[in-house]
């Protein structure tokens, strides 16, 4: 019997962007970004003491023993990943029940964990309200608002709230839910609707029943107006027929004997519409749809890849780095924004870039690669010795020309000693767990951030 644990628990989800869409036009870049992604995964957690329990595709599930240390390692997973080769993912955080065993993994906790980060910006980590009330008074963590979002298969409404730390990218869009729509008391609802009573219709059809007075009463236009046309016959138009006008007296009087005998469960099923389920449902979920995040993501990507466009048709290649990089980050397969980059970096001089970026061009399917021969841009980078053995091996890096992925987070941690923030974290777990006093930890941490 396997043994299962549970356990309060800081949850964090992960995956690569685009991934599925990666593989389906280069299994070998993808794959590139996945080894690349679990090597600073690994380390980084080892790092801040959490506790990997999956690896699925592209994506990762991990736990930690704290809110402060799961939010401190995402900030460093991007801070890592936004560095050569870069590796565009997003991070959802939640603190909640786990239970798991050594083949699957469950709870309320990992389902919010798991939504948060699909509603996540790619290079951006996002958290739940819970999370938010443990780390807001960390001194070197930031956040801000998101909204209050519908999670699917989740009851109520989580709060969500992005980090803001240099290196992690922030939303540029406030999400809001759309106004609520005011609906009316119930009464005032019932008697728009003109709720019909089984006995002012049995009345009318005792007293008036000869006119159809009870059939206009019900909504029975078309018949109450026979009733009428019946009776003005009969006494002004052919006078024979007035020995028939007791049918629709009779008539009227059976309607009163059915009226009064009807249960008024059949009366208002028969004359009374039922409100439907939207009218029913609670003026709080009468909210109109909003836009959702991924759906203002796309628009996003549209006008980085523009403003990419003008500032390179405008010779600022700086800027046109900038939004051009800001673009992949969020649709990392788009084959022409490597391309324009490659064209930025080789004015700028930067081989190992230019050709970095051609070669994930191609391999997402640039159309008419051929270009790369001719376009203006890209002349410093053909008269490069590297450009040869590239343009011989089909416009691709051989394996053994890659960029070696950077090592900069890795070197500062191992020469300068951890940082900071690790040593105030390391601090803030020592007075939990009973190893400092309050007053030695504050102290302490005084001390730190002198430094």
């Amino acid at each position: 019997m396997r043994k299962k644990q549970r356990r309060l628990a800081a949850i964090m989800f992960t995956d690569i962007v685009g991934y599925s869409s990666m593989m389906q036009k280069s299994e070998e870049i993808a794959n590139r970004l996945r080894v690349r992604h679990r090597e600073v995964f690994q380390r980084l957690h080892e790092r801040f003491e959490g506790e990997i329990l999956q690896y699925y595709g592209d994506g990762t599930l991990s736990i930690f023993p704290s809110a402060v240390s799961a939010v401190e390692c995402g900030v460093a997973l991007q801070q890592a990943l936004k560095k050569e080769p870069k590796v565009p993912i997003r991070i959802g955080i939640h603190a909640g029940d786990i239970t798991f065993d050594e083949e699957e993994v469950y709870g309320d906790g990992v389902n919010v964990a798991a939504r948060i980060e699909s509603l996540c910006v790619p290079g951006g980590v996002f958290i739940s309200g819970k999370v938010y009330d443990d780390i807001k008074n960390h001194s070197r963590l930031r956040a801000r608002p998101m909204g209050s979002f519908k999670l699917k298969n989740i009851v109520q409404d989580t709060s969500v709230f992005a980090i803001t730390n240099d290196g992690v990218t922030v939303p540029e869009y406030e999400w809001q839910p759309s106004p609520v729509r005011e609906r009316p008391p119930a009464k005032q609802q019932q008697l728009g609707k003109g709720k019909k009573s089984k006995w002012v219709a049995a009345i009318l059809a005792l007293l008036f029943g000869i006119f159809g007075a009870h059939r206009f009463y019900l909504g029975q236009r078309n018949i109450g107006i026979l009733f009428l046309a019946f009776f003005f016959l009969a006494n002004f138009v052919f006078p024979g027929m007035a020995r028939f006008l007791g049918i629709p007296a009779i008539i009227g009087f059976i309607d009163f004997i059915a009226f009064l005998v009807m249960p008024k469960a059949t009366f208002d099923e028969k004359y009374n519409h039922p409100v439907s389920e939207e009218e029913q449902s609670p003026a709080s979920e009468q909210t109109a749809e909003s836009p959702h995040p991924k759906q203002i993501l796309a628009g996003q990507f549209e006008q980085y890849r523009e403003r990419g466009i003008a500032a390179h048709r405008n010779y600022d290649y700086d800027s046109a780095i900038d939004n051009l990089i800001k673009a992949i980050e969020i649709k990392y397969d788009d084959p022409e924004a490597h391309f324009l980059l490659a064209c930025c970096y080789s004015v700028n001089e930067e081989t190992e870039k230019a050709l970095s970026h051609l070669d994930v061009a191609v391999a997402f399917g640039l159309p008419n690669p051929e270009r790369i021969n001719s376009h203006d841009d890209l002349s410093y980078l053909r008269v490069q010795p590297a450009f040869e053995r590239f343009k011989e091996n089909g416009f691709r890096l051989a394996a053994k020309e890659l960029p070696p992925p950077t090592t900069e987070w890795m070197e500062a941690e191992e020469e300068g000693g951890p940082s900071l923030l690790e040593q105030l974290s390391q601090l803030q777990r020592q007075w939990r767990a009973g190893e400092l006093t309050e007053e030695e930890y504050r102290q302490r941490q005084e001390e730190l951030k002198k430094q």
